[in-house]
């Protein structure tokens, strides 16, 4: 065994992860490698059972099950046409406004995330149908790009969040909370991505034409287009009301929102074998890579924990300047250093075991600050060069739209999403008060 300090260590452990992460090697086995390595540098070998044992004991946990059934309700949701008549719809409302074509695919986004949970979802499927509709109205292209992958990354703040999940499991609290906790913050960043549309759209007119007279529709389609809306709206209460209303656990109100995508998928005529097929399929890889980056981390936190990184955690926020505010600021900057080179769940598997206890011990409230870290996780999606985000949409862009648009396009949206993150640091209650009025609520 070798004998070094912790900081040594923990200089060793991340330098390590970096470079193994450009090598260009799959982020759960960085993890899990480096865990593994650092037990049989450190401890003994039959420490590592211990990774074995915490694995066993995360896959027997109930909450877990939520995860795999909103990728297949995201997946679903996808294939069912169910999107692409909500984008038809919104259009039909926005399009005679400056900008509304971008307002409109921020507003199906933050639909979808109601629905499904994930940003994937979102970013997709408006960069496959919203795209080459606002580029054929003459919208910038980096407007363009910009807005869909900032509404697509609201799956992640939006309930029912999977990193909600992924946090309240870690961190041991009330995934129902966190789920009403998340709501007023999304609708916050709507709200900052619709104004910031609409002042760029009208100082620059050329930015993003509304769409001609003629094109427009008349109030009549615009009424019988609101019947599109009404199946996710049934998805969303479905799901949220069960959590909200007692009737169900999250992972029971997965379960339906489930079969609330199926028979969305059976009234718009695409529910066939082949679909639920090639849903399944897509559902079962997202939800492996997840699993994986999940056991992977789990070894990684647990060999850094066990080798002494809360002491030095704790040391290291002692010493910093501003008291628990400094500590503070000094965790948002780590997660968004970190957010450029790693995945969320990955960031949120390594830092919170340490984090949040630190984060209670100083007095800050565990919901609150679980809202804040996954705004935060949030900007990780958006933030280059290893933003989700950026490369889902290369994958669906045009390829007119190149690497260096889609950067430079999440630019003023990753601005707004600090906004909006440094609006609930100061009023902490935008975050708070709908979490406390439902336990208020359930108390009498």
């Amino acid at each position: 065994m070798i004998d070094l300090d912790i900081g040594m260590i923990t200089l060793l452990l991340f330098l390590g992860l970096f470079i193994v992460l450009m090598m260009g090697q799959p982020l759960a086995f960085v993890l899990g490698g480096l865990g593994v390595l650092f037990t049989l540098l450190f401890w003994q070998p039959s420490s590592i059972y211990l990774f074995v044992a915490k694995i066993w004991g995360a896959m027997n946990s109930f909450p877990l099950i939520a995860i795999p059934l909103f990728v297949l309700m995201a997946a679903i949701l996808q294939e069912s046409g169910v999107a692409e008549d909500l984008i038809r719809m919104m259009y039909q409302w926005t399009g005679a406004v400056r900008g509304g074509l971008a307002v409109g695919a921020v507003f199906v986004a933050a639909i979808i995330a109601a629905m499904t949970g994930i940003n994937a979802t979102g970013t997709v499927t408006l960069g496959m149908f919203a795209l080459p509709h606002m580029m054929k109205y003459k919208y910038d292209k980096e407007l363009c790009v910009g807005s869909i992958m900032a509404g697509g990354s609201l799956g992640v703040l939006i309930p029912p969040s999977v990193l909600f999940i992924i946090f309240a499991i870690v961190s041991q609290v009330s995934i129902g909370r966190l789920f009403m906790a998340g709501i007023v913050p999304g609708l916050l960043l709507v709200l900052l991505f619709t104004i910031y549309i609409l002042v760029i759209s009208f100082l620059k007119p050329n930015l993003a034409p509304s769409l001609p007279k003629e094109e427009r529709p008349t109030w009549t389609e615009k009424v019988k287009g609101l019947r599109y809306v009404l199946l996710p709206l049934l998805i969303i209460i479905a799901v949220l009301g069960s959590i909200y209303g007692g009737i169900a656990s999250v992972s029971e109100s997965a379960g339906m929102g489930v079969l609330g995508t199926i028979v969305a998928a059976a009234i718009h005529r695409r529910l066939n074998v082949p679909m639920l097929k090639k849903s399944a399929e897509s559902a079962f890889r997202m939800t492996v890579m997840c699993m994986w980056i999940l056991f992977g981390s789990f070894t990684f936190a647990a060999v850094y924990q066990g080798l002494g990184a809360s002491g030095l955690i704790n040391d290291l926020m002692v010493a910093l300047p501003g008291g628990k505010w400094g500590a503070f600021i000094f965790m948002q900057l780590s997660f968004f250093v970190l957010g450029c080179f790693l995945d969320p769940v990955g960031i949120i598997m390594i830092t919170a075991p340490i984090f949040v206890p630190l984060a209670k011990s100083l007095g800050f409230d565990p919901i609150w600050y679980g809202v804040i870290y996954v705004m935060n996780m949030q900007i990780a999606y958006l933030t280059p060069p290893f933003g989700f985000n950026l490369f889902w949409m290369k994958a669906v862009a045009p390829k007119s739209i190149t690497i260096e648009n889609i950067y430079r396009s999440v630019i003023p949206f990753v601005i707004l999403q600090a906004i909006g993150l440094i609006i609930c640091t100061i009023f902490p209650e935008i975050v708070t008060f709908l979490p406390d009025q439902m336990m208020a609520a359930y108390t009498k």
